[in-house]
């Protein structure tokens, strides 16, 4: 089958995979992601048609949205076999699984010096993670940012602002799920624990240049946020 065709069918099976979610990670998610991971892999390389299958799926099997991760099938599983039905190489194929079960915020809190030497020498390397991280950290940030921050909140009924509950500084692997799972902390405490530390987590050279306005924009955002509140107490 032509890479045309892989990507067709992925996209037509990725638009209904995230049919489920709510606006926070939708389709529409998934295609600004990859269109950030094309751009930021165009500027610094990598195989873009691997690129653009990782984004494709880079959110299939997120244990936010999965009733018991533990024993949910892995990305990679599911991304794989489905390529592999398509007659898609097998070495792509895998390693766009292994992108996919790399992505996110709380697979990098796992990440750990004592790791497996070859896997901390591919998650330091491989440009094509890079630029779907790097993508999907932006579309965390910014404007987009600050909609899908609500917009998760509101599917979770997570309070807006709390005044009386501070952020977990230097939050844990452990910290972040336990919270995410229970539906803790606030929309505000989002910002403080997670948002504002992605600038610093870019990997390629446009995804922290593209970071810097996007950073600020929310910390404007939650200043004006705090402002109001103090202004109303």
């Amino acid at each position: 089958m032509s890479a045309n065709n892989v990507l067709l069918k992925a996209e037509v099976m990725v638009r209904d995979y995230m049919s489920r979610f709510d606006s926070s990670h939708d389709f529409l998610h998934v295609d600004r992601v990859r269109r950030s991971a094309l751009h930021i892999a165009k500027e610094h390389g990598g195989d873009l048609e691997v690129v653009e299958l990782a984004a494709l799926f880079h959110d299939v099997a997120d244990a936010k949205y999965a009733k018991n991760h533990v024993h949910h099938r892995t990305g990679s599983e599911i991304v794989i076999d489905f390529l592999m039905d398509l007659d898609y190489d097998a070495t792509k194929a895998q390693l766009i699984g292994r992108i996919v079960d790399n992505i996110g915020f709380r697979k990098e809190l796992g990440w750990s010096s004592k790791d497996d030497t070859e896997f901390i020498t591919w998650r330091e390397s491989c440009p094509e993670l890079h630029a779907v991280q790097d993508a999907d950290k932006l579309d965390a940030i910014g404007a987009f940012g600050v909609l899908r921050c609500a917009a998760f909140s509101g599917a979770r009924n997570i309070s807006l602002f709390n005044p009386d509950d501070a952020p977990i500084e230097g939050m844990t692997k452990e910290q972040y799920e336990r919270q995410t799972d229970n539906g803790g902390g606030s929309s505000i405490n989002h910002f403080h624990e997670k948002l504002f530390l992605l600038k610093n987590m870019m990997r390629t050279p446009t995804g922290k240049e593209l970071a810097e306005k996007r950073d600020l924009f929310m910390r404007q955002f939650v200043h004006q946020i705090q402002e109001e509140f103090l202004m109303n107490a």
